[in-house]
C-alpha cells in the first residue's frame, strides 16, 4: 500500500528545491556565522553573497549543525499527517552533531510516527544526489527494511570530488588540517578531494593535484573509472556538477565535456550552490558527485 512520506532534510544539497521531484518535503537551513554574525539561506544571503565577500573581505565564517528545535517544529507540525519521516542527513563523519541530534529526535518520537535517518556520508552535491536516488527508489518501494537495505548500498557507491583552489576554505571550516590546507596555495596547483561512501570514515582525502582545470577534471575522471571497474558497473545512475558561482565557468564545462566523452551515465544535472557550502569551498571551486547506483 502507498505510503503518505514526509521528506526531510538540511539545505546543503547542491541542488535548487526546484530540482526535487517530491512534493511533500521540508528543507532546514544550517545556520551560518558570519563575523560572528548568523545567517540562513534566503534570495539575499546565497552562495554568490558569501563568495563575493570572501573576494573583497577577510571574512570569517562557519557553519553550525542543524538546530533540533527546528527538526522538532517540523515533526510536531507533521506527524499526524504522514505515515513515516525520512530524514536525509549530512554524514555523521562530517557533522556529528548533526547526525545525534537527528537520532535523538528519532527515539524521542519512536512511539508517535516512524522516522528513518539516512547517513549520507556525504557533503555538498553528496547529499542532494542520495537525496534524489531516494525520491527515485520510493517510487518502488516503501517498505522499510526494503528501502533502507537499497539506499545503503547507494551510499556506499556515492562518491564526491572536489577540486578546490584555496583548501584554507576546507581548513577554516574544520575539515582539514592546516598542512593541508597549505598545499594548494604554496605549490599554486588545484589539489582535488573526494569523500567516498564506500570508505567514509576517512573522511575528505587527497586523491591528486592539477595543474590545470583541465588536468584536475581528468583526475575525477580517472577516479570515478576506477570505482566502476571496482564496483562491476557500466553505467552511471545519477551525476551532479555544480560551481560556486555562476555554473558556466570553463572549468565546468570541461568536466562536462570529460565527462561525456568518457562516462557512461543515465542523467546529468547542473545543481545549484547554497550558502552553507560556499563555506567551505570558496572561490572557484567545482565540485562532481557520482551515484552509480
Amino acid at each position: 500500500m502507498k505510503k503518505n512520506i514526509l521528506i526531510l532534510t538540511g539545505d546543503n544539497l547542491g541542488i535548487s528545491n526546484n530540482q526535487i521531484e517530491w512534493k511533500n518535503i521540508e528543507i532546514l537551513k544550517y545556520p551560518v556565522i558570519i563575523n560572528d554574525r548568523e545567517f540562513r539561506e534566503s534570495d539575499e544571503y546565497t552562495a554568490q553573497y558569501l563568495i563575493d565577500r570572501f573576494k573583497k573581505e577577510n571574512v570569517s565564517a562557519h557553519s553550525q549543525a542543524l538546530v533540533k528545535g527546528d527538526m522538532i517544529e517540523v515533526i510536531e507540525a507533521n506527524k499526524d499527517k504522514y505515515d513515516a519521516i525520512i530524514h536525509v542527513i549530512m554524514g555523521s563523519n562530517i557533522s556529528a552533531a548533526t547526525f545525534q541530534t537527528a537520532e535523538s529526535v528519532k527515539k524521542e518520537y519512536e512511539n508517535i510516527v516512524p522516522i528513518i535517518n539516512i547517513d549520507t556520508k556525504q557533503v555538498i552535491a553528496g547529499v542532494g544526489t542520495i537525496l534524489l536516488r531516494l525520491i527515485e527508489i520510493l517510487k518502488d518501494t516503501q517498505d522499510p527494511n526494503e528501502l533502507c537495505k537499497t539506499m545503503d548500498v547507494i551510499v556506499k557507491n556515492t562518491f564526491s570530488l572536489l577540486c578546490l583552489p584555496d583548501l584554507n576554505y576546507l581548513y577554516r571550516g574544520g575539515r582539514i588540517g592546516r598542512a593541508k590546507s597549505l598545499l594548494g596555495s604554496v605549490l599554486k596547483i588545484i589539489p582535488v578531494v573526494g569523500l567516498f561512501g564506500d570508505d567514509w570514515a576517512s573522511g575528505i582525502v587527497p586523491i591528486g593535484k592539477g595543474r590545470t582545470p583541465r588536468t584536475a577534471n581528468k583526475i575525477i575522471i580517472e577516479k570515478i573509472k576506477q570505482k566502476m571497474v571496482k564496483n562491476k558497473v557500466e553505467t552511471i545512475k545519477l551525476i551532479t556538477i555544480l560551481d560556486y558561482e555562476d555554473n558556466k565557468s570553463p572549468a565546468l564545462q570541461d568536466l562536462e565535456n570529460q565527462i561525456k566523452a568518457e562516462l557512461r551515465y543515465e542523467k546529468l544535472i547542473h545543481g545549484y550552490p547554497r550558502l552553507v557550502e560556499a563555506i567551505h569551498t570558496g572561490p572557484g571551486a567545482w565540485v562532481a558527485s557520482f551515484a552509480l547506483n
